[in-house]
């Protein structure tokens, strides 16, 4: 099981989502990411997931993708692919692993879940789950990881009575 270091900021906490939530979305990530390793880790698994607002978000899109403005979720993600290739392969040697860190913007995901008329647990599970991935090796940069990638999340969102949220993107 991955401890998950979790950071709620004061505007988050009049929401439905919270530290129940986070690690549920967590688990499913890595359930359905097929990480058999970090089920039963052998050494200490941490994950660091910060509720914050847009404001943050927006300074750390800026200085670390160079875009200056805000985004649902950040993913910095700790290991090298080295490092998570060991770790998919059970050779990973250190004395603890932290998978990296997940940022999500509370007013982006209200708006975001406004517009799709679903409660704003939903869509920040989503995104927790989407930020875990790529914690985890997952991209969506070319199509055909774009759709493994989506893959995951619908299953990891099934198997937590959620629907999936591209559900209007593939019927059109």
């Amino acid at each position: 099981m991955v401890d998950v270091e979790l950071d709620m900021g004061v505007v988050w906490s009049k929401s439905d989502f919270g530290s129940c939530e986070v690690e549920k979305a967590v688990d499913a990530a890595i359930r359905f990411a097929a990480i058999a390793e970090l089920a039963d880790p052998v050494v200490p698994v941490s994950v660091s997931i910060k509720l914050s607002d847009d404001a943050e978000v927006q300074a750390l899109n800026h200085e670390w993708r160079e875009k200056d403005k805000p985004t649902n979720v950040l993913s910095f993600p700790m290991l090298d692919d080295e490092e998570l290739e060991a770790l998919l392969t059970g050779t990973y040697n250190a004395p603890e692993i932290m998978l990296g860190d997940i940022i999500l913007a509370y007013e982006t995901c209200a708006a975001e879940a406004a517009e799709k008329e679903i409660p704003i647990a939903y869509h920040a599970t989503h995104l927790v789950i989407h930020g875990m991935l790529h914690l985890l090796g997952h991209d969506h940069i070319e199509e055909d990881e774009a759709e493994m990638m989506e893959a995951l999340e619908v299953k990891a969102l099934a198997s937590m009575g959620l629907h999936n949220p591209y559900n209007d993107q593939i019927e059109q």
